[in-house]
């Protein structure tokens, strides 16, 4: 087989009518001048960069306001539970006005319905939050969260699923008992009780453990055991529901929890635990066979009958087959198959316009919702995709999920106000709270654990990730000390630090720094600007990471306090003394050279209520030094990001703490600061540099290997604009020809993609590819009714495409005179063809190849491959 070849420059010029209709419908085209809350901002690659200029970047700054918000949130103080708590715990609606002020919005019955999802993204992200931050606010919320979960919304004895949660309390009274008419949808009881198992983990109270082990007991007691069904129905309620009750997706997410408790070491009776784990392991082993059915990872959100591929399921999925490599040895496949198929799904909706925007994808939680809020499900799916391209050692993958994480926390401002709608303004932000403060917070968390060296903050210390739940960590100078859960396995911390270590030590035993970590040791990894990544395996659960930190310590012996404080000797202080005070009036003041600072000091039962001003202008957040249980050398407060230079910190004292607070005191230990400097960078230029080739419409989870060895991938990074589901309308996923004549790989053309407009996105590094497009004519029309237009990156590259002339001009002499054949020519049909684009420059980091038809039209596209080259021809070429 011959193929015809170009250059760009020597591709025909096309209609001005063509060009016009091709740049409103491509985001490549027209790209938007303001993304969610913030002008755009472009590195010189025309790839997204952060709009954010501080040192500490710009997802450390979404950590901040995201945590922030929830810390700030107006109590309820006398709700009928009887357990006084901020209003989000009990109320997902909300509104935020400009300048800061909260207010949740209470009209409907329906604002409770997401508790259950809301707790599970609020605790496990505040899980991580304390890992990453030493706040120990993270504690507090994460009791007051499964205090009231347990205690208020739990079925009663005669119920048929007694004592289990009620999930989705839509049908309640808010602030009340939960309502067991509600929906008690089964995945999201197992959110929960996951939550619940990793609360335990990191403050240690028996009761959140022993509900999730008695909701697990249920799942493992009432599970279907007909294995032409699944093991478990959507409801434990299916008659108090307007919907279908078929379990798809969810079920990795029961799988999760009971994986969690066999690992706490809870296995049930008679191992009864073990056995539904594994039931539930074969009915998703059998899902993957159906991954490109829209209804597979499907029906979990609990206000509609939901079933499309859900971001939800499949960020799940994801994480569960990466945890469990043993049971999905083809795991690296189906992740980025089945990730990239949801943002194939989530695409089509044509009010959405999901697409790639300066590089990086944008796209809805679906196609039924919700309109231009293109923003929180690139935050779930992008994290899973950013462990994915760290486990599989994917640069596509790392590059993918980069992008994503950059444009998204476009959306916040200073104040918590956050911006959903990638034109401005808000949608589904503005409304339900767990979108805007609990799931960003979990998610960009993620992101910045998986990749630290572009997302993390620059010159400082964090602990981004741990394969265990970090249930006490101090901060120190030249020290960070950290206490995890018992786990029964090695696990692995990734610090990001603004030193290198000189020692670490894990249960006070010294380790070995390594080239490598195929055992325990520990890897770093030196950046830039001198900051390093550190990467320690171990077994123990004590970990001490020593060296000389650029920070500085001012102790409270010398800070300036004013009003009543008192001295306080405890050996857990910071030099063993604190300063106290319980009346208001009381205030303690510090000025510092530097951009970021560190306030620390205790929490406790009785902890109370402080303001803070910065540089004399009043925080929206202050303190809350109130906890459940004491805990001294903690993060307070802390603010990164200040300008290089003097600063001024004032706290003053309320007098008073929390409604759940016993007393009003504020524990005041020391001030850290820093006037270190050095940005990292953000990973500007990066992306994956070697071949992609995808089949269009390849429905198997394999890669098909050609006949030189090239593996092929489904063509899942595709836009195309329809009302329903792209594979069932857009794909030739049954291939009506085994014989393809002038190939050696039929297999290449069997497949394909047919609409009458759309574009497939390849992720690239700067540089020059060729781009080489497979076609194959199946169609019995005449010519008129198969031309098709091929767009390079917004630009014309061939108009009035012919496949049937393609496939007979470029080829051996052999074949027969095409000049003999008009119109319908069947001795093109049926046979492979091929157009080459050489001197291909990306434009934004992505290569958009764009195929629309003509008249009544459809384009058709089988196979496309991407390639490097070392440089670009100096003249237009063709093949011999």
């Amino acid at each position: 087989m011959r193929s015809r070849r170009f250059t760009l420059a020597s591709c025909p010029i096309v209609a001005a009518i063509f060009i016009l209709s091709s740049a409103g419908n491509s985001a490549l085209a027209a790209e938007a001048r303001k993304y969610y809350a913030h002008p755009a901002v472009e590195d010189r690659n025309g790839v997204i960069a952060p709009w954010y200029t501080g040192l500490n970047g710009q997802c450390d700054f979404r950590v901040r306001i995201a945590a922030e918000t929830l810390k700030r949130y107006p109590w309820i103080d006398k709700p009928t539970t009887g357990l006084p708590a901020p209003h989000y715990i009990y109320n997902g609606r909300w509104k935020i006005a400009d300048d800061g002020t909260i207010t949740p919005v209470t009209d409907k019955n329906t604002s409770d319905g997401d508790l259950g999802q809301r707790a599970f993204f609020a605790i496990l992200a505040l899980c991580n939050y304390y890992r990453y931050s030493g706040d120990p606010a993270a504690i507090a919320h994460v009791a007051m969260i499964a205090d009231v979960v347990t205690k208020h919304c739990q079925t009663d004895a005669n119920n048929p699923w007694p004592g289990f949660l009620i999930s989705v309390p839509h049908r309640g009274d808010l602030y009340g008992n939960c309502n067991p008419h509600g929906l008690i949808q089964l995945d999201i009881v197992a959110e929960v009780g996951l939550a619940l198992v990793r609360a335990y983990q990191l403050a240690g109270n028996d009761v959140w453990l022993d509900h999730a082990k008695h909701w697990a007991d249920l799942l493992a007691e009432r599970r279907n055991l007909d294995p032409r069904y699944p093991p478990w129905n959507r409801y434990a309620n299916p008659e108090d529901s307007d919907w279908g009750d078929l379990q798809t997706g969810g079920v990795f997410m029961i799988l999760e929890v009971l994986d969690a408790l066999i690992e706490q070491g809870y296995t049930g009776r008679d191992n009864a635990l073990v056995a539904a784990r594994d039931a539930g392991l074969a009915y998703a082993r059998d899902l993957l066979a159906r991954w490109t059915e829209p209804d597979t990872f499907a029906r979990h959100y609990w206000d509609w009958e939901h079933p499309v591929q859900c971001e939800v399921s499949t960020e799940t999925l994801a994480r569960y087959m990466m945890k469990r490599p043993d049971f999905f040895p083809n795991w690296a496949s189906d992740i980025r198959n089945i990730t990239t198929l949801f943002i194939h799904h989530a695409c089509t909706a044509t009010d959405s316009r999901g697409d790639v925007f300066s590089g990086a994808w944008a796209y809805p939680e679906g196609p039924g919702c919700c309109g231009r809020s293109l923003w929180y499900a690139p935050l779930q799916v992008g994290s899973a995709i950013a462990e994915y391209g760290v486990r599989a050692d994917s640069e596509w993958g790392r590059e993918m999920a980069r992008r994503q994480f950059i444009l998204q926390t476009y959306d916040v401002h200073h104040t918590g106000v956050v911006e959903d709608n990638i034109d401005g303004g808000a949608i589904v932000a503005g409304g339900w709270f767990k979108i805007a403060g609990p799931m960003a917070l979990r998610f960009v968390l993620d992101a910045i654990a998986w990749l630290p060296e572009s997302l993390g903050a620059n010159s400082e210390n964090h602990i981004c990730r741990s394969s265990a739940v970090v249930k006490h960590v101090m901060f120190s100078p030249s020290e960070i000390a950290y206490e995890t859960a018992a786990v029964p396995k090695e696990q692995t911390d990734v610090l990001r630090l603004a030193f290198t270590p000189a020692r670490i030590a894990v249960d006070g035993q010294a380790l070995d720094r390594k080239g490598g970590l195929d055992a325990v040791g520990y890897q770093i990894k030196e950046l830039s600007n001198g900051d390093c990544i550190v990467t320690i395996r171990h077994q123990g659960s004590r970990v001490v990471v020593q060296g000389n930190d650029p920070a500085v310590s001012i102790d409270d012996a010398v800070l300036d306090f004013t009003g009543p404080w008192q001295a306080e000797n405890h050996a857990g202080h910071y030099n063993t003394t604190a300063r106290v005070a319980s009346a208001a009036g009381a205030e303690m003041t510090v000025a510092f050279k530097g951009n970021q600072f560190r306030l620390i000091g205790a929490v406790g039962p009785d902890g109370g209520l402080a303001d803070v001003w910065i540089d004399d202008t009043k925080q929206l957040c202050g303190l809350d030094c109130w906890n459940p249980y004491t805990i001294r050398q903690q993060v307070l407060y802390y603010r990164n990001g200040l300008p290089q230079g003097e600063h001024k910190v004032r706290i003053a004292a309320h007098g008073k703490g929390n409604p759940r607070s016993t007393g009003s005191k504020v524990t005041i230990d020391a001030v850290r600061f820093s006037d270190a400097t050095g940005d990292a960078g953000f990973g500007s230029g990066g992306g994956p540099t070697g071949r992609q080739a995808w089949i269009l419409g390849y429905p198997h989870r394999i890669p098909y290997i050609d006949s030189k060895g090239r593996p092929w991938l489904p063509g899942t990074e595709t836009v195309v604009r329809i009302a329903g589901d792209p594979v069932a309308q857009t794909w030739f996923a049954h291939p009506k020809r085994l014989h393809i004549a002038g190939t050696a790989d039929p297999e290449l053309y069997r497949y394909g993609m047919h609409a009458k407009d759309f574009t497939a996105y390849a992720t690239v590094a700067p540089g020059t590819y060729r781009v080489r497009l497979l076609f194959m004519e199946r169609r019995q029309a005449g010519a008129a009714k198969r031309l098709m237009n091929v767009l390079i990156n917004g630009q014309p590259g061939l108009t009035n495409l012919d496949i049937v002339e393609t496939a007979l001009t470029h080829q051996p002499s052999t074949m027969p005179d095409p000049s003999a054949k008009r119109g319908l020519n069947k001795a093109g049909l049926n046979r492979a063809a091929e157009v080459v684009f050489d001197n291909v420059r990306p434009v934004s980091g992505v290569i958009a190849v764009r195929l629309t038809g003509t008249q009544d039209a459809e384009a058709v596209l089988s196979a496309l491959e991407v390639t490097p080259q070392p440089s670009p021809p100096t003249t237009a070429t063709s093949s011999p």
